[in-house]
């Protein structure tokens, strides 16, 4: 379950980083990230014991921090209430079609 919490939080902070109000520079500021973590050259090279991992580890949840700080605080606010919408109309589904199965065990089965 934790996976899915990650994905949707993913995809939140994609569709926030693509709204056309907010700044270009923090889809720069992410693809820029991407690049550098999926680059084969690092600024400290990774055999250098202690510190040669430690920038990749560093490197995306600072630009992480740094983009949700960047983002305006009204695009924030609207994408939230937006998944919230969808994860209760989700939950509704699931309870509907829940009941939708129990009535259905209740009903006599004929032959």
């Amino acid at each position: 379950m934790k996976f899915l919490g990650i994905a949707r939080t993913m995809i939140r902070y994609w569709h926030m980083a693509h709204d056309p109000r907010t700044p270009k520079a923090v889809r720069y500021l992410i693809y820029g990230g991407i690049a550098y973590t999926l680059a084969p050259i690092d600024l400290l090279p990774d055999w250098i014991p202690g510190i040669g991992l430690l920038d990749d580890a560093a490197v995306l949840p600072s630009i992480i921090a740094m983009s949700m700080i960047m983002i305006p605080q009204k695009v924030k606010d609207q994408h939230e209430a937006k998944e919230e919408r969808g994860i209760a109309k989700k939950q509704a589904e699931g309870t509907q079609a829940r009941l939708v199965d129990e009535k259905k065990a209740e009903l006599p089965t004929t032959k």
